[in-house]
């Protein structure tokens, strides 16, 4: 190839790849604007109720409710977190590029073509040595952050032997899950031009089924799940989710206490599978009226479906990001291929390579979801304070939270920005005490 052709050449892949990016910026801008015109209609519909409430005034609450600042334990834990994530981002990127550079990967494709011709068992095999060897290596930070750190800082009293049993399963049901899904999408690389559209549309699927089964398949591996006992809390919780329109919400109780001290609740599942789940830490560590408050929150992701919504802006995404990913893969692969020892772009030794693309590309978008995530969750305060209509338990229940799980209640712009799927407890605080709650 000429000179020339390779300068049009590098043209036209600089062009394509502006294009793609000014649609994922322009995707990222629509999903923007959805949210934030819905963010104005939750305020309009909580400051709507003024007409019939009482203000709380943020002096008032002031005398009701003291914020607490953070503790050098806290930032201390914030700070070494954040260290670590980024360490080991940083760390497993190179893990992935030594694996291509020293071609490593092009000997376990090759051991693994030895081993079966079947292309099945022959990239079974492949992602077996490939996920051994990210595993071990990755072993260390898996062990600090999820192990030592917790019972440093006194928020775990969990076994080493249980820690490893429960990290051992979810390497080999990672391992499970990986290897049907690589097997089609380096199969669809092979096949098409245009691949990326191929993944998006499998993709599409299997990201709902997993949402379903997780509630129902795979969270019952780690822990033990059963219905909230029948009691004055279950009683009050009943008449909460009427109040919601969903009287027949599923709650669940998980025995979270084997692994952690630390309290929360959260929403889950789709379709069949939605449900509300409840710590057994929160239970036992926060009264009635806190963890009443604490599940009008969840009632407020159940009810307005912000999982169908995260789904939604998460197959959106991928349309704006999948055709960079290939533009990138393919031009990567044309400069390096051959001293990587990949023959095609359909070879599975170059895995690591679209595992290194994919991982960037998730740091890079880790703004914008937690942005995302964010803005969700301060609808389900609002919806929370709507149903409740007790503001000081929500707001002692955030600060329980906050103080139990060693959160900074006022972190860095920057670390909000980049880590916190939800708004700091201040900001949480102030808006529950702020808004107007209509009379009971």
């Amino acid at each position: 190839m000429s000179a020339i052709d390779r300068k049009g050449n590098s043209r036209l892949v600089f062009k394509q790849s502006l294009v793609l990016l000014i649609k994922l910026v322009a995707i990222i801008l629509i999903v923007g604007v959805i949210l934030s015109a819905d963010m104005g209609h939750a305020h309009a519909q909580t400051l709507g109720l003024a007409r019939h409430s009482h203000l709380i005034s943020p002096s008032a609450a002031a005398k009701v409710i003291v914020l607490p600042r953070a503790t050098a334990k806290a930032k201390l834990l914030e700070r070494i977190s954040v260290g670590l994530f980024a360490a080991s981002q940083g760390y497993l990127l190179l893990l992935l590029w030594l694996l291509l550079k020293l071609r490593i990967s092009n000997r376990f494709r090759d051991f693994a073509l030895r081993c079966s011709k079947n292309r099945l068992a022959h990239c079974a095999i492949y992602l077996g040595a490939v996920t051994v060897a990210l595993a071990v290596a990755m072993c260390p930070f898996s062990f600090v952050s999820g192990w030592l750190l917790p019972h440093e800082f006194g928020l775990s009293t969990e076994a080493v032997f249980s820690w490893v049993l429960d990290w051992g399963k979810n390497e080999a049901l990672s391992y499970a899950l990986t290897v049907p899904v690589v097997c089609v999408v380096f199969g669809l690389v092979n096949r098409y031009r245009r691949w990326w559209f191929s993944v998006w549309l499998l993709l599409m699927p299997l990201i709902l089924i997993s949402i379903v089964a997780e509630p129902l398949v795979i969270d019952p591996l780690f822990n033990h799940y059963s219905k909230l006992p029948a009691g004055s809390l279950h009683d009050r919780i009943e008449a909460l989710a009427s109040k919601a329109g969903v009287p027949n919400a599923p709650i669940y109780v998980v025995d979270k206490s084997k692994q952690t001290n630390t309290t929360n609740a959260y929403v889950t599942g789709l379709l069949g599978s939605a449900r509300i789940v409840i710590w057994d830490t929160t239970l036992r560590r926060m009264p009635d009226n806190e963890v009443v408050a604490i599940v009008g929150h969840e009632m407020g992701h159940y009810v307005e479906k912000h999982i169908w919504i995260g789904y939604a802006i998460t197959v959106l995404v991928l349309l704006g990001v999948l055709p960079l990913c290939q533009c990138v893969y393919e031009v990567l692969l044309k400069r390096q291929a051959r001293n990587w020892g990949i023959s095609s772009t359909g070879d599975i030794a170059a895995y690591p390579l679209m595992l290194m693309i994919v991982t960037s590309v998730s740091l890079l978008l880790m703004p914008f979801s937690n942005w995302v995530s964010r803005k969700i969750e301060h609808r389900a305060d609002a919806f929370g304070l709507r149903i409740t209509h007790d503001p000081t338990a929500m707001a002692h229940a955030l600060i329980d939270l906050s103080t139990q799980n060693l959160s900074d209640p006022d972190p860095p712009m920057w670390i909000v920005f980049f880590f916190y799927t939800h708004p700091p407890m201040r900001e949480r605080v102030e808006f529950v005490l702020s808004r107007p709650v209509p009379d009971r």
